[in-house]
């Protein structure tokens, strides 16, 4: 099911109408009853209905005394300009005889009519294509400006496939960049941090090597003294053997 479109987004017009009967100012409030835009409420189809079988017809000014004197909603001719094809015609709300609140204000162009639009249309209107502008002026200006990312810092990037392509190159040089300056960053914290190991492992080695060294000329002592005491057992046993 199709919705249909705004009251105030609406053209209507009857050609055939117009070629019957004409448009003139006498006429133009019968040619708006015919729109869409007609309230078959109003006071005007109300006192049309009323006077229909009566003679002669009410003349133009006869029916704008004749709703002066009722109250309710009703269509008045606001401005007539036949030498340009022009009528506004106002919807208001007839309180007294001089008092009447406008509702809606139609306009009657070269056999068109059309519904003026509120001034809550109008200003949301104006304000949505400010906004609208204002944000592509954003976007654009956006687009030039440097780009920014915790892992990159700041890098450009141009319009056209070639500049792109570059810059995506040296992005990823700055990444490979940014990569090794944080390895080697981390390398010297790390030596920063083992430094105390290194220091302790280097006084450990010392003194061990002290001790070693200090154990070395005690085991070659007692090996000559060892060696000795092999020789003179030795002779002891010949001379033994020779006794007997």
């Amino acid at each position: 099911m199709s919705e249909q479109p705004a009251v105030d987004e609406l053209q209507w017009r009857a050609p055939e109408w117009i070629q019957m009967f004409g448009l003139r100012t006498d006429n133009v409030l019968e040619y708006f009853a015919q729109s869409p835009f007609y309230d078959r409420s109003s006071n005007n189809q109300v006192l049309k209905m009323q006077s229909q079988f009566n003679a002669p017809v009410l003349q133009p000014q006869e029916v704008v005394q004749a709703l002066s004197t009722m109250r309710g909603i009703e269509f008045a001719i606001a401005m007539a300009q036949p030498a340009s094809a022009l009528w506004i015609v106002r919807k208001q709300n007839r309180i007294s005889p001089n008092e009447a609140v406008p509702l809606a204000t139609y306009f009657v162009i070269n056999e068109n009519i059309y519904m003026a639009p509120s001034v809550y249309s109008i200003v949301s209107s104006r304000m949505l294509a400010g906004i609208r502008g204002l944000r592509e002026a954003l976007v654009l200006a956006a687009d030039k400006l440097p780009k920014f990312a915790p892992t990159l810092g700041y890098s450009y990037y141009p319009n056209t496939q070639e500049d792109e392509e570059n810059a995506k190159e040296r992005v990823q040089e700055q990444m490979m960049a940014r990569a090794l300056a944080n390895a080697r960053q981390f390398e010297i914290e790390q030596e920063y941090l083992d430094m105390p190991k290194k220091e302790a492992a280097q006084a450990q080695q010392i003194q061990l090597h002290g001790l070693q060294k200090a154990t070395g000329q005690t085991g070659v002592q007692a090996g000559e003294k060892h060696d000795s005491g092999v020789v003179a057992t030795a002779a002891t046993k010949r001379r033994r053997k020779k006794e007997k």
